[in-house]
């Protein structure tokens, strides 16, 4: 198998209190696949060694003009040229200012100048200055050049203060990353999806789920905004804590009535005007709930339980009748069986015609549930079927999002 191309990431470190967890940044970067070079400013120096970073990326470390890290090169020109991305994470308000009045009086901000590359800043300073209108204004002409900011997140600043201004996360930076390098092809479109297991109640402590994990829709909500996508994710209870981007909108639930309700919402009250371009129903929505859900625990006894169980809302068949015979939203469903592919492929394409559906995705539980790993069938209307072998869901989510750029582009 072809391995794919490593990110190309010059990363800028400048002189923030914040400089230290640079280090940590590039280690994160690296362990997912990125090449890191990295730039330091003078002040940065006084936080944080160069020695640090070269030790950490096994590269050199650009600290002056005068410095010849790549004999025959001009070293700002060339680092320019190599990058795939640059990234200044911490940035200082006043680098800030600089590269929004296009000054080139360090190697960091030559290579702002230089660069074709795609640029993602992440700011670190006092909340005073970040909140300062010059600042504002300074980051506002940035963006307006195509320049991408991750938002410092709020909370105690090294100087005392609280506040907006603190580095993000560098799972945060590293998804803006993503996006800045992937190709846009979602840019403007609204993108919901449905993800995780159902609770349907019996008493206060007890409940009917599944064994679904929800790493499947979680991984086609980070490929759908790495591709530029507004992404709205509706999700059942989820184990652990995701780290999703913060611009992906989050709607929490507990039961299919629950998962009903919000994912009807987002279709808005014209649906065939204002519903999102793209809808995925990838949760495993529990087919019955309890008929009466006790308001008290039920005591254990000798004698056998019996509960009544009835039918919950079909929500993929909904959201399909609502959306007929119009174009919007793409509508994507999901289908889980047990026993073999032949078995899988037929539910599928029954599923596709009976909810209404534009694509199907189908898979085996015993493929999918409780792994970070995937096996499916992507079926089409028209009956075209593509089967992606077992793969990382980040993979998996990508495939079946390039599958849908290729319908509508077809339908338009």
């Amino acid at each position: 198998m072809k391995r794919a191309k490593k990110t190309r990431v010059v990363l800028g470190v400048t002189g923030s209190i914040a400089a230290y967890k640079a280090a940590e940044l590039a280690r994160y970067m690296m362990k997912r696949g990125c090449v890191v070079r990295v730039v330091m400013s003078e002040s940065a120096e006084q936080f944080i060694s160069p020695l640090t970073f070269e030790s950490l990326t096994g590269q050199p470390v650009a600290r002056s003009f005068w410095e010849e890290t790549q004999p025959g090169a001009i070293g700002h020109i060339a680092l320019a040229d190599w990058a795939d991305v640059v990234l200044v994470a911490p940035a200082t308000a006043d680098t800030i200012a600089k590269a929004a009045y296009g000054f080139s009086d360090s190697p960091l901000l030559a290579v702002l100048l230089a660069t074709k590359a795609p640029i993602v800043i992440a700011p670190a300073m006092n909340v005073n200055m970040f909140e300062h209108s010059q600042t504002q204004e300074n980051i506002h002409n940035l963006q307006a050049r195509g320049v991408m900011f991750v938002t410092p997140e709020s909370g105690d600043l090294a100087c005392g203060w609280k506040g907006r201004g603190r580095l993000a996360q560098p799972a945060e930076i590293y998804h803006h990353v993503r996006r800045a390098v992937t190709p846009q092809d979602l840019r403007g479109k609204r993108v919901v999806i449905s993800t995780g297991p159902t609770r349907e109640a019996i008493d206060p402590v007890r409940f009917i789920s599944n064994r679904s994990s929800g790493k499947m829709g979680l991984s086609l909500a980070v490929e759908a905004f790495h591709r530029g996508a507004e992404v709205t994710l509706v999700h059942g209870p989820l184990s652990g804590s995701p780290k999703l981007p913060s611009l992906i909108r989050t709607i929490s639930i507990t039961s299919a009535d629950e998962m009903r309700s919000a994912v009807l919402t987002t279709l808005g009250r014209d649906p065939a005007h204002h519903a999102p371009d793209i809808m995925i129903m990838a949760a495993a929505v529990a087919d019955y709930r309890p008929e009466i859900e006790s308001d008290q625990k039920i005591k254990k006894s000798n004698a056998p339980l019996n509960i009544q169980l009835v039918s919950n809302p079909d929500i993929l068949k909904e959201v399909g009748e609502i959306k007929g015979t119009h174009e919007r939203p793409f509508l994507v469903g999901f289908a889980v069986e047990t026993g073999d592919t032949e078995k899988l492929l037929s539910e599928a394409k029954r599923k596709l015609e009976a909810k209404n559906a534009d694509l199907l995705v189908g898979n085996l539980a015993q493929d999918s549930f409780d792994k970070d790993t995937n096996k499916v069938l992507i079926v089409s209307k028209g009956g075209n079927a593509e089967e992606i072998d077992t793969a990382r869901k980040s993979l998996i989510a990508k495939r079946i999002f390039d599958t849908v750029a290729t319908n509508t582009r077809s339908q338009s």
